[in-house]
């Protein structure tokens, strides 16, 4: 059996910043396989609180502009309401695999209940990312994505830098050439987002981070993916007046 691997991401942001991040991951690889699921919450108040499980939870269920999930063991359920189209794309596509990046929601209308029967409500985003090439043979350096949502305007986009060059950008959920991408600034599709007051939600090799709940994983993942460098912020946004949060990061490949 080869390489395999979908992971959904889905978020939600207030009005006033609280931020949830949700992940759901199905990973087969020779006779590996596990389902992964976590919860990354956030408020200025109480910084950063993650919850992850190696227990059963079902995927997203997408139909027409509304997706729902519910994971138990997290103690969280969603419902997003799409306010963009869906877009897809072909990433990668080389002998040994594919990837494809589905962006179901550019931008959405979401309501969470989180743990402890909290509720959060915002604008959201929900993409799909579907991998049959190994992550650690994938010919990048570098990789900055982010999504931006206000109530009326959204931007989403995708860098790779390296031996396999990717730029896409969507602005209000229509493909656009992405011309720069950075920490303060992104310009695409002849418009430009502010970036301002970034917030940290999660910085660190993925190794001693994300997949730090898996036992042994030193053992069964190559070292290049254990040593991803990520670095993960929320911050605010203008893109031509239309002011909102932003989601961004930056992921580094060791050399």
């Amino acid at each position: 059996m080869g390489f395999s691997l979908r992971k959904w991401y889905l978020d939600c942001v207030s009005d006033a910043g609280e931020t949830a991040i949700a992940y759901r991951a199905e990973l087969r690889w020779e006779a590996f396989s596990l389902q992964y699921a976590s919860l990354l919450e956030f408020d200025p108040a109480h910084g950063t609180r993650v919850r992850s499980t190696l227990r059963r939870c079902g995927e997203p269920s997408a139909s027409d502009e509304e997706v729902r999930w519910e994971a138990g063991p997290l103690e969280v359920s969603g419902t997003w309401h799409g306010l963009a189209p869906e877009f897809s794309a072909e990433l990668l596509a080389a002998p040994e695999g594919t990837v494809v990046w589905r962006c179901v929601q550019p931008r959405s209308r979401a309501e969470l209940r989180l743990p402890g029967g909290r509720t959060l409500a915002g604008l959201g985003y929900v993409e799909e990312l579907t991998l049959t090439f190994p992550p650690w043979r994938l010919p990048i350096d570098e990789l900055r994505w982010g999504r931006f949502a206000s109530g009326s305007r959204g931007l989403v986009w995708i860098e790779w830098r390296g031996p396999h060059p990717v730029r896409l950008a969507l602005v209000d959920g229509e493909r656009a050439e992405l011309s720069a991408a950075a920490e303060e600034r992104v310009d695409a599709g002849g418009v430009s987002l502010e970036l301002s007051q970034p917030a940290v939600l999660r910085t660190g090799r993925i190794g001693e981070t994300v997949l730090s709940v898996i036992p042994g994983i030193e053992r069964v993942f190559p070292g290049r993916i254990l040593g991803l460098q990520e670095t993960k912020w929320r911050a605010r946004g203008t893109l031509q007046g239309a002011q909102g949060w932003a989601i961004h990061e930056v992921v580094r490949w060791p050399r």
